[in-house]
């Protein structure tokens, strides 16, 4: 028995020995940390509260939890002591101090925009030289969800706009978009035809978002206007709205104005009301003046008529050309037909009468002994016209071969005039031999 407790003695002063030398350690887990905001996003809303929560385990005596933020850095909590508070509406509660699990709990009150960055959470580690090192870390991002300030939307150009045909008009309605929680709609407020395709631009540096849209004005968008409106999901019932407009499109042909005879009609009509005259000039506001533009404005934009719409007066003017044109073409054509019939009614009158005799009628002989044939006419018992025609004659000069003859050379001839038989059964020619 004595044995045994000496040899538990002698195990004790090992053991104590080994740990003052250093040469004894314990193995335990490595530190962790877990940062989350245990307040829904759709509550995390400017004016409200947020909530948030660090856990840290497996921690030794000496290690230290810690909450800043990252932008701009800012130490807000060590260990149990509140650095910063942030004219109290920072709150921090510790739980669990001196044990292996500490849970430290932050809370802004009165959540403002600035409130929005990264939320980080630190288990720090002294170090037998001084200073502290991260031996576990986590963060959390928050975002301040608020509905823009009473300034917003912002319409340029806003109000009343009075622009010539075929002006481009570059117009824009911007805000501040609440992390993109924003909704921006723009519509015209009275039913056009016209689609117009807005551009959405979303800076999420600036927190802004804007439409824009490059209009080309004509005759069709006169008296439309454009209505921004701005809401969102996680702010029921809040909305704003401003407006680009009414447009008014000003006639691109001349038409003369009637001056108003009377100053005070057009008091009445740029000012609304009747002001009393005195000596010192009332100087205009911004809405008078352009009321007196809308006023002196074309008749056109309130009552429009074919003739201020450049497209139909475009087309009349065209279609005059065409018919006058096609009026032109029919009247020379017209005219060449008849030069055409002219000359050719001048060419046959010139053209002589002597009729040409027909290669293949019969010719009938005279009684000499020469061939020369006559043709004679169908005309009734008044002194008929004959045409006459010489036929070469073979005549015997006392050679085997014949020679030709024709009137006025040594061969007599002569002509007989032959009448055409009176009955269409006779023959016209008849053969006469030698």
């Amino acid at each position: 028995m004595d044995g045994r407790i000496s040899m538990y003695v002698l195990l004790v002063c090992v053991w104590c020995s080994l740990d003052a030398g250093g040469f004894l350690m314990v193995v335990t887990a490595q530190p962790t940390v877990y940062a989350e905001i245990l307040t829904p996003e759709a509550d995390r809303k400017e004016g409200g509260q947020v909530d948030m929560r660090c856990t840290a385990t497996n921690l030794e005596t000496d290690h230290i939890v810690q909450w800043k933020t990252e932008d701009p850095g800012q130490n807000l909590r060590w260990g149990e002591i509140t650095v910063f508070n942030n004219n109290g509406r920072f709150i921090f509660d510790t739980s669990g101090v001196n044990t292996q699990t500490v849970v430290q709990d932050f809370t802004i009150t009165n959540v403002q925009r600035a409130d929005t960055d990264e939320y980080v959470c630190n288990v720090n580690d002294p170090l037998p030289g001084g200073g502290n090192t991260i031996v576990a870390t986590s963060s959390v991002t928050l975002s301040v969800l608020y509905f823009p300030s009473a300034s917003f939307p912002m319409c340029s150009p806003a109000g009343p706009i009075t622009v010539d045909a075929g002006t481009v008009l570059d117009m824009r309605c911007s805000s501040e978009s609440s992390h993109g929680t924003v909704t921006m709609t723009i519509n015209p407020t009275i039913q056009t035809s016209r689609y117009t395709n807005w551009i959405s631009v979303i800076n999420d540096d600036n927190d802004t978002v804007v439409r824009t849209l490059d209009l080309t004005v004509d005759d069709a968008d006169n008296g439309v206007a454009f209505e921004c409106l701005i809401s969102s999901m996680y702010f029921d019932g809040m909305q704003s709205t401003c407006q680009i407009g009414p447009i008014t499109v000003k006639n691109t042909m001349t038409i003369p104005m009637t001056e108003p005879t009377t100053s005070s009609t057009s008091t009445s009509s740029t000012a609304g009301s009747t002001r009393p005259s005195t000596g010192n000039p009332t100087p205009t506001t911004e809405n008078e003046v352009t009321s007196t533009s809308l006023t002196k404005s074309s008749p056109s934009s309130s009552d429009p008529t074919p003739s201020s719409n450049p497209w139909i007066l475009a087309f009349i003017v065209v279609l005059v050309l065409a018919v006058t044109f096609f009026v032109i073409i029919i009247i020379l054509i017209l005219r060449d037909v008849r030069q055409k019939r002219l000359i050719k009614r001048l060419t046959s009158e010139k053209e002589p009468q002597d009729t040409q005799p027909d290669p293949y009628m019969e010719l009938q002989p005279t009684e000499d002994r020469n061939r020369v044939y006559m043709e004679p006419t169908t005309t009734e018992e008044t002194n008929p016209t004959q045409h006459t025609y010489n036929q070469p004659v073979e005549v015997e000069n006392g050679s085997p071969e014949y020679d030709y003859a024709r009137p006025g050379d040594i061969t007599n001839t002569s002509y007989e005039a032959v009448r055409v038989p009176q009955s269409s059964a006779e023959k016209q020619y008849q053969n006469i031999n030698n």
